[in-house]
C-alpha cells in the first residue's frame, strides 16, 4: 500500500522541524571524538614523517603499527568518552553514523595497503608497496570534508562547512605532496585545524547548553 503524498510531505515537514528543534536545543555532541581523533592522527602523522625524514631507524612495515596502534587507542578513548550520554538526538545519530562509515573506510584503507605492502615485500624484496600509505591524507581529509558536511545538514548548523571547505583544500595540498615527508606535517597541521578546533567548540558548546 503506497503513503499518499500529503502525508509523506507531512512526515518529512515534521522530522525537518524535528531535525531544526533539536539543533537549536541540543547541539552536535562530537566534540570529544572530534579532538581523539585529531590527537591520534595529528601523532601519527608526526611519527609517520619522522620515518620518512629517517629519524627513526624502523622498518617500512612500522608504518602499519603506527596507524593501527594510534586509530584503536582513539576508538577506544571515544567509545569510553561515548558510553553515558542520555538518547542522542536524530541529527547526533546522523553524526555517529557517518563518522562510524568513514572510519570503516580508513581502516579497510589501511589494511589493504599493508597487505599490498607485505605482499610485495614477499614477492619482489622490495618495500615500495608501502608507498600507497601516501593516499591516507587526501583519503582522511576527504572523508572529514563529506562527515562534517553531512553532520552541519544534518543538525541545521553551518559553523562546520568551513572546516569541511578546509578539509578539501587539505585534500588537494596532501595530495599535491604526495611522496614528501611534507605530506605528513601538513596532514598533522590540518588535524589540529578540522579535528581538533571543531572538537573544543563544539565542547564548549556542550557546556553552554549544560
Amino acid at each position: 500500500m503506497s503513503i499518499a503524498p500529503s502525508q509523506s510531505a507531512q512526515e518529512d515537514l515534521r522530522m525537518m522541524r524535528e531535525l531544526a528543534e533539536e539543533g537549536r536545543v541540543r547541539p552536535l555532541l562530537g566534540g570529544r571524538e572530534f579532538v581523539i581523533f585529531g590527537v591520534a592522527i595529528a601523532l601519527a602523522s608526526l611519527l609517520h614523517a619522522a620515518l620518512v625524514y629517517g629519524l627513526l631507524p624502523w622498518p617500512p612495515m612500522a608504518l602499519a603499527a603506527i596507524w593501527f596502534g594510534t586509530m584503536m587507542l582513539a576508538v577506544l578513548l571515544a567509545g569510553i568518552a561515548r558510553s553515558g550520554r542520555g538518547r542522542p538526538t536524530t541529527a547526533n545519530r546522523v553524526e555517529m553514523e557517518v563518522w562510524r562509515a568513514g572510519g570503516y573506510v580508513l581502516g579497510s584503507l589501511a589494511l589493504s595497503i599493508f597487505a599490498y605492502g607485505m605482499l610485495t615485500m614477499s614477492r619482489s624484496g622490495s618495500d615500495q608497496g608501502f608507498f600507497l600509505f601516501t593516499l591516507l591524507p587526501p583519503v582522511v581529509f576527504g572523508v572529514y570534508a563529506i562527515a562534517m558536511a553531512a553532520s552541519s545538514a544534518a543538525a541545521r548548523d553551518p559553523s562546520l562547512r568551513g572546516f569541511a571547505i578546509t578539509s578539501v583544500a587539505l585534500l588537494v595540498v596532501t595530495t599535491l605532496l604526495a611522496g614528501s615527508p611534507t605530506q605528513y606535517l601538513v596532514m598533522a597541521a590540518g588535524a589540529v585545524m578540522v579535528s581538533i578546533l571543531p572538537g573544543l567548540m563544539l565542547l564548549r558548546r556542550e557546556r553552554e547548553h549544560g
